[in-house]
């Protein structure tokens, strides 16, 4: 079966779905777009006007023009949309998937044009499986659609994202599973852009405090910061890093060399880096939002912490005019505090990171909600009944 994927390509698809082209469904082929990262210099443009109604019709229409001609060559047998909606319904079956139901409205405010073109793509025939990545994404949904009819809600079908379980493949290569670790150093790590939506600003505020307690920790900081944060907190025991390595690099060099993630987030929809962590067998410490607490059980494979900002909790349908007004570099007082407690907690017990480690992939191992096993069985059957009538 010819499964074509149809996303925003103006950049590669997203890590979320690399073990979907390494590991497919059985009897499951993808077709992918060809990358057009010309279109990329319309993004600072959508970002800014995108709330504004002639930017959005205008940037309606070169995704029409440039992303959503899935299937147009006829070698598809079904469309798998990813993260978006159309222009028009396609004349083929199809299935859709996405971590937040905003993202069914290009991220905008979802007006009555905009909620009327998602249930007319949503409610036909064709679509024949709707698929939040979570529990929180499919509530946001019918936070949208308090109302949506039986019929198209009985589509409705929650299939977790999937990565292998990185931590037994490590095992099985070598004794060490962490031969970059430097021994007896606690090594916490924050991987991320956007830092200040993403909680760098307060997680730095409280390694400092913990620093200062403790000489055998150390935070290693992928992201691009600005200068004026990390002068804001300087710290010989903070390494940062720019953001420029591959996935795998990613995985071999930082997540399997680190004892804890720390990603204290204000905003996130689903949060990838909690995902690579936990297949790794590391422990996460993240914010109590929207669906960490899908991701991470707190207390078994990881901690969450409070916090008095957080954008998705406020606000059902934030688009971007909101979201921007809300990153701030104000740090929450009540975060920081609440990482200095758990992280401080882990610097002193390690004990508690070693037993977290091994819950960490429990969810990875075979049939586990984040096993590839579990997501190629859950939507190899959404493919088939692209088949039916």
């Amino acid at each position: 079966m010819n499964v074509q994927l149809a996303y925003r390509n103006y950049k590669p698809l997203h890590d979320l779905y690399r073990s979907l082209l390494i590991e497919p469904p059985p009897q499951v082929s993808y077709m992918l777009p060809r990358t057009l990262r010309f279109a990329r210099r319309f993004y600072p443009f959508y970002l800014t006007y995108g709330d504004w109604g002639p930017a959005r019709s205008l940037m309606q229409l070169a995704q029409h023009l440039l992303f959503d001609r899935a299937g147009s060559d006829g070698q598809a047998d079904a469309i798998h949309y990813i993260q978006m909606i159309p222009g028009n319904v396609p004349s083929k079956p199809y299935v859709i998937d996405f971590e937040h139901a905003v993202a069914l409205a290009n991220f905008v405010h979802p007006d009555g044009g905009v909620k009327n073109r998602i249930l007319r793509f949503l409610k036909d025939d064709r679509c024949r499986r709707i698929i939040p990545l979570t529990g929180a994404a499919r509530k946001s949904l019918f936070n949208l659609f308090p109302d949506l009819d039986p019929g198209t809600a009985s589509k409705v079908d929650v299939i977790y994202p999937a990565l292998p379980d990185y931590s037994g493949l490590c095992r099985a290569k070598c004794d060490d599973p962490l031969p970059r670790r430097e021994k007896g150093k606690l090594k916490f790590l924050f991987v991320g852009n956007d830092v200040y939506r993403k909680g760098l600003h307060e997680l730095m505020a409280a390694f400092r405090e913990l620093e200062k307690r403790y000489t055998d920790i150390e935070l290693c900081v992928v992201s691009d910061a600005p200068e004026p944060l990390k002068k804001a907190h300087p710290s010989q025991r903070i390494k940062h890093v720019d953001p420029v390595f591959s996935f795998d690099q990613m995985i071999e060099r930082f997540y399997l060399a680190c004892d804890v993630l720390v990603l204290p987030t204000h905003c996130d929809t689903f949060g990838m880096a909690i995902l690579c962590a936990l297949s790794c067998g590391k422990p996460v410490v993240t914010t109590n939002q929207f669906a960490s607490v899908e991701l991470v059980r707190d207390g078994e494979n990881g901690l969450l912490v409070r916090s008095g900002r957080l954008l998705l909790e406020e606000i059902c349908m934030p688009d971007r005019a909101a979201t921007r007004a809300f990153i701030t570099r104000e740090a929450d007082p009540l975060l920081i505090g609440e990482l200095i407690e758990k992280l401080g907690a882990l610097c002193a017990n390690r004990s508690i990171v070693k037993r977290m480690s091994k819950e960490a992939v429990k969810d990875f191992e075979v049939d586990g909600k984040f096993s590839i096993g579990e997501r190629n069985r859950k939507l190899g059957k959404a493919y088939a009944d692209c088949h039916g009538p």
